[in-house]
């Protein structure tokens, strides 16, 4: 298993000739002057709470037809200096294509391959922009167990074991060739700690499948969720779905407490929309957390689960009691059809920003009133 727990005993914002830290020399490489630490370090100054915007990119911060509420909620983090920070099931370098082309902003770090690998911005004098690879959690996942070979192997039965006991679920890897070019040269190009299958199945079919999955690999992350893009293709009545299976050293929840821990980040907003989306959701400490219209199916029924007290009514944040008795408020869209991505996650923020300054006008008259 992946260790993060001792990350936040790194502090970044100054090296320390002294320092003997193991790893202290590779982060401070790839954080030290970043567009993440410098818009850190602005609300530092104004002693604000650290903030920032953790969120997944298609369906959640990006979707056709809502960009301008993705280019509203970059403006106003840009002017509040709240860095926003990608965590996606994409890989960098198809994100970062994107940011190129001008379809997405540059985001301040950029946690692909659903957050097995991490992308920190820097911007040079000369105005360019720059994504460094966070190489010491590289090293945190190599060493956490995650053996590919012997991992792409299990597959290899997972996936025989399915063809005879479910043959109509059509269970595979979501790209064959690249799996066997890797298993026969090491030095294939693939995604390092991702390995991920497609397959059909109805509801009752999906729990054993996933059943299946958590039994061949006990010790790794099982993330399942829609395959929207084929889904949506399908009449309303239609039972069997496409879905997406991923095998991870870690969830994107992991990804998001240590970004949080390594920059420090003390509150903020952490949105999605799918099953890959639910572990970071629930999971993230004591940020807030958004589920955003349009939001899927499986989503809906973990984190509905997850709730501790279902409130009705619209635009209020529902509670969750962690493990550790600590309390996580989630706002889920009432209005999924109306109000979607990126929409969602500046109705939440704004709903945060007037209880907020509530919570300071009550902290005033209360100091008012024992003077």
């Amino acid at each position: 298993m992946v260790d993060f727990e001792n990350i936040s005993k790194f502090h970044i914002k100054e090296k320390k000739e002294t320092e003997k830290e193991e790893g202290f020399e590779m982060l401070y490489e790839t954080y030290h002057g970043s567009e993440l630490m410098e818009t850190l370090s602005v609300q530092r100054e104004r002693n604000e709470k650290t903030t920032a915007l953790f969120t997944d990119i298609d369906n959640t911060f990006y979707k056709a037809g809502k960009e301008n509420a993705m280019a509203y909620l970059t403006e106003k983090a840009k002017e509040g200096n709240v860095p926003i920070i990608a965590v996606t099931g994409n890989d960098f370098n198809g994100v970062h294509k994107r940011i190129e082309s001008g379809e997405l902003p540059h985001f301040q770090v950029i946690a692909g391959s659903v957050g097995t690998e991490i992308w920190v911005l820097h911007k040079s004098e000369d105005g360019k922009y720059e994504y460094k690879k966070d190489e010491y959690f590289e090293k945190l996942l190599t060493e956490g167990g995650f053996e590919r070979e012997e991992l792409v192997k299990k597959s290899l039965d997972l996936i025989k074991e399915l063809s005879v006991k479910s043959p109509e679920s059509r269970f595979d890897f979501q790209i064959p060739e690249i799996e066997s070019a890797w298993l026969a040269d090491k030095t294939a190009k693939c995604q390092s700690f991702k390995i991920s299958f497609y397959f059909f199945a109805d509801r009752q079919s999906l729990e054993q499948i996933s059943k299946m999955a958590q039994e061949y690999f006990p010790s790794q992350s099982v993330i399942i969720c829609e395959e929207i893009n084929y889904n949506s293709t399908l009449s309303p009545d239609e039972v069997v779905k496409k879905y997406c299976l991923d095998v991870l050293p870690i969830a994107k929840g992991d990804t998001v407490n240590y970004l949080s821990k390594l920059s420090d980040i003390q509150q903020g907003i952490v949105a999605g929309d799918s099953g890959n989306d639910v572990e970071m959701l629930l999971h993230s400490g004591s940020l807030n957390s958004v589920l955003v219209g349009g939001y899927k199916p499986e989503a809906e029924k973990y984190i509905g689960e997850a709730l501790t007290v279902k409130k009705r009514g619209r635009r209020s944040f529902q509670k969750i009691v962690q493990p550790d008795g600590s309390i996580k408020a989630i706002y889920i869209e009432q209005e999924p059809g109306q109000h979607q991505a990126a929409e969602s996650i500046k109705r939440a923020a704004e709903i945060l920003l007037r209880a907020e300054k509530i919570k300071i006008i009550r902290e005033k008259r209360q100091s008012l009133s024992k003077s």
